[in-house]
This record gives structure tokens, sequence and C-alpha cells, in this order.
């Protein structure tokens, strides 16, 4: 929790996960989807010395255009694992007016470090994936649209559907997989 409020980000009490939603295990692959399958992306040299404020204020614009949230209505999902190794779970929570997602939020829940963003989250319907990844010179933030649609995380999730991910004593990847791709066929 302290970490959530380190971002400006609020637990959202009472919320209930909809059947369909993309695992979030299977969203660290949006960074590989390509501009033609709608992913929009913001690029910043880690160099910049206003980093921090344009990062900021890219994730916002993204997120809002992209349709993560609104401005009237800034809830959204993160992921959630409640043990260690667990299959994780979206969890909603709501951006509060004093935020800072890439800088204080980067050094905890969402990151590695201040301006070291590394996470991905997704809007209250499903239809739009938002992440950020740090590379060596640069960080960067993108939206993702219809992630149903991706043929890069139905093929991700295809393989992970055969097995390929499932270890003893853990909960079965392939199960969650194939709801996911089952869910979302058109």
């Amino acid at each position: 929790m302290r970490s959530l409020a380190a971002a400006g980000l609020r637990a959202v009490d009472g919320w209930r996960e909809p059947a369909g939603l993309i695992p979030p295990f299977l969203t660290g692959q949006a960074p590989s989807c390509p501009p033609w399958e709608g992913r929009v992306e913001s690029v910043l040299d880690v160099t910049d010395p206003l980093l921090q404020e344009k990062a900021n204020a890219e994730w916002y614009r993204l997120a809002v255009e992209g349709g993560l949230f609104s401005e009237a209505d800034r809830r959204f999902l993160l992921p959630h694992s409640s043990v260690e190794g667990g299959l994780g779970r979206w969890r909603c929570v709501e951006l509060q007016d004093d935020w800072d997602v890439m800088g204080e939020g980067a050094a905890g829940l969402l990151g590695s470090a201040p301006l070291r963003p590394e996470f991905c989250m997704l809007s209250l319907d499903g239809n739009v994936l938002c992440f950020a990844t740090t590379w060596q010179h640069s960080i960067s933030t993108s939206v993702l649209t219809a992630p149903h649609r991706s043929r890069v995380l139905r093929r991700f999730a295809e393989w992970v559907a055969q097995g390929a991910m499932d270890r003893a004593n853990e909960p079965a990847l392939s199960t969650a997989a194939r709801r996911w791709l089952d869910a979302s066929a058109e």
C-alpha cells in the first residue's frame, strides 16, 4: 500500500475482476507489439534534465488519449499477486490528485528505481493496455488498444496455453492463457 501511495494511487475497495481480462503475465510481451497492432509510444532520453516531468506528462497524456482512464474517472487496473510466484490478478486503483508514477512510483511497485519504470496497466474494460519499459538510454511509455486483437499477444498466449510455462506446484498459466484466448476469440 505504501508503494501505491508513493505513486499517487489508491486501491479501490469492492471491485471484482470480470471474466475475460488478459492475464497480467501475458502483458509482459506488450513492448514487442508493433505500431500496426495499435501501439502508440513515447520515448524519452534518460539524460534529459526534465525527464521526470516529461515522463509523467507523457504517461498521463497517453493514458487519457488512449483510454486507460478519463479525466473524470481515473480508475484503472494494476497487476497484483497475493503470493510470491502466484498467478497474478488485477487490482483496481484510482489516480489521486498528487501523483508521481514515473518518479517515486517507479521506485516501488511500478519499477526498479525513480525514472526506471517497468509496469503494465489495464483499463477497467480490458480494452487498453498502458505500459512502460526502461531501455539502456531511454524510457518508453506505450498504449496498446484492443490487446485481444494483438497477434503478438495471442501467439504468446497460444504458446503458454500449450503448457510451455507451467511448473509443478504452481497455478497453471496454461489454463489462464486458454481462458483468455477463448473469451477474446473473434
